[in-house]
Order: structure tokens, then sequence, then C-alpha cells
């Protein structure tokens, strides 16, 4: 099996990460701290290689800002590759160094992650709307009645366990996802509705009953809200839930996909229509904030794209390919 998705996000909380978390049951993990993502990119690219061609189980990490390979984990030999990149908090002495390229892009990252607090603020004035809206009963009893039909009645045998991760991340090409990926075999389930019609707080509810059940829930944040779900993925089941409204905006593609609207289910009355105005210059604000947020995105890893350029032409190669040959060896033994 190989799955692709991230583990670190800029967006409303600035940088957050589940890399730690994720990978610190592994017993073998190797880490290049701070290398230019050309140079990283290409060495895990290579261990991937190597796997793919072993047929093992791979989990690809992509990088945040510009969507590169960032690190590689081999579940069946409990290891991993992990890229920390040069402008990730590190505590090796190349941290230390001047380098004007890293300020601008601390400048620049900042001033997004600004703008994404501005998109977080107008975004939880536009949920209260629909929240004033919503038909609680309603959603709880559709809730019940949905885990009821999807899980199983019978415990399983051993304690459920829990992964979190980004299915998708606001990078320089905007935002991207790996729903497809994720989802390829599984029986999929696309929550349709608006800004706080309780699609995240609805995801929680499934998540926990069947981690309660006994069963392994991949959870996916939200990379704008890490507080918020977008996704879950319950495998040993072959279920996937997700929130299939813009930036990620999919529609049944498969036989047995089906939508859940949430909005048509728990709204008491046409809030699209009562406030049409009101809530077309929350969108509005919204997505002027997130474009801006994006720009400085961009910006950003301009500028650490130079830096890592510099970096570059100081390395040697022949130490480069010893350092290869030792990766290979640690992982592949």
């Amino acid at each position: 099996m190989e799955l692709h998705y991230f583990l670190t996000t800029n967006g409303s909380q600035g940088h957050y990460s589940f890399l730690k978390k994720e990978t610190e049951s592994l017993r073998n993990n190797v880490r290049l701290d701070g290398y230019p993502r050309s140079v990283a990119s290409a060495l895990i690219r290579e261990c991937y290689a190597i796997a793919k061609q072993s047929k093992m189980s791979m989990h690809v990490i992509h990088n945040c800002l510009d969507n590169s390979t960032e690190a590689i984990l081999f579940p069946d030999l409990s290891a991993s590759l992990i890229n920390v990149p040069v402008y990730e908090q590190r505590f090796d002495v190349a941290s230390l160094f001047h380098n004007e390229q890293l300020k601008k892009y601390e400048h620049h990252i900042n001033n997004a992650f600004r703008h994404f607090s501005d998109g977080k603020v107008i975004h939880d004035e536009w949920e209260k709307i629909y929240i004033s809206s919503l038909d609680f009963q309603k959603l709880n009893a559709f809730g019940e009645s949905f885990a009821s039909d999807v899980l199983p009645q019978q415990k399983s045998k051993h304690p459920g366990t829990l992964t979190d991760r980004f299915f998708g991340s606001a990078t320089i090409n905007g935002s991207l996802d790996y729903i497809e990926c994720l989802t390829e075999n599984t029986k999929r389930y696309l929550i349709k509705g608006r800004p706080g019609t309780g699609k995240s707080t609805f995801m929680k509810s499934i998540a926990q009953k069947a981690f309660d059940l006994g069963y392994h829930i991949e959870r996916y944040h939200c990379s704008f809200d890490p507080n918020s779900l977008d996704m879950i993925v319950i495998r040993e089941l072959s279920i996937s839930i997700f929130d299939a409204t813009a930036p990620h905006e999919y529609f049944p593609t498969k036989s047995d996909d089906e939508i859940l609207d949430l909005y048509a289910l728990s709204t008491v009355r046409d809030v699209d229509s009562d406030y049409k105005n009101e809530l077309s210059e929350y969108a509005s604000k919204y997505k002027q904030s997130i474009g801006n947020a994006i720009k400085s995105i961009i910006a950003a890893n301009d500028a650490c794209t130079i830096a890592e350029d510099d970096y570059r032409r100081q390395i040697d190669d022949n130490r480069l390919m010893d350092v290869r040959k030792m990766i290979i060896e640690k992982i592949f033994p």
C-alpha cells in the first residue's frame, strides 16, 4: 500500500506538525537536518525506488510549502527517512549561521500566518450565520443513525488507536490534496454543507464511536484550522468520510460513493437566501485573506529556495555519495 499525505501545514495556527507523533513509534528514524529540498528529495526518491522494487508499503510525506517529498515512512521496516527543512526549528550549528534569505522567509511566512489568522476570524463569523439556524437534535439523531448503519455493533478484541495527519495543504500552487489516493479502496461518504453546518463535529463523533469499538482511525485535520477534521478513514472497515466542499470540492465518481448533505438535513430555514448579501461578503473577504496568504507562501518559498541554493553549492558531492550509502545501509540492512 502506498499513501500520500502531509504531516505539516501552514495555517491559522502558524506552522503545525504531526511529524513527531507519527514517527515516534518507529524503531529507526533517519533524519536529514537542514538539507536543501532538492538534495533530500533525490535521496528519498532513491530509497523509494528500492522499497518499490521490493513491494514494500510506503507512506510518502509531502512538504507543505512546495509539495516536494519531505519524508518517507516504511511501515514494514518500522523505519523512516525524514528531511527537517532549513526553515524549521533545528538546533544544529548550521541553524546559527546568518542567512539573509532565511530572514526574508521568516518575514513572508509570518505574513502568511497573519493572513490565515484574519481568514479564521472571518470564517468564524461566517459560520455563526449557519450555526444559528441548525437543528442540533436532528443532526445528532442522524449521526447516531449513520453510526449504527456503518459501524459494527460488536466491539473488537483490541483497543482503538488514532493517527493524525493532513490530506492537503495550502502550497505555492494553491490548495493541494491527496484525497483520491487516501480513499481509493474505500466506501466513500462525501459530506456537503456550508461553514458551520456540523461537518467536522459529525466526523469527530463517528471517529470517537469507531475508536471506542476498537478500530484504528486515520484522522485528517483541516490544514487551515487543525482543530477541525476534514476526513476520517477506517481501513479495517474500508470506510472513508470526508468534507467534499471547497477548497477540496469532490463529487461522486465511483458507483458506491454517497453524498451526505448536512446543510439540507440540519438547517431549519433557507439560510443561503435569507442572508445572501452577508454570506457573499464573508465569502469574498475570506477568499481575499487566503489569496494573500498564498502570495506570502510563494514569497517565503522563493526566499527559502535561494537560501537552499546557497547551501547546495557548498555541498561536497563525494561526501554526499558517502551519506547516500550510509542511509541506504541503515534503512535497508
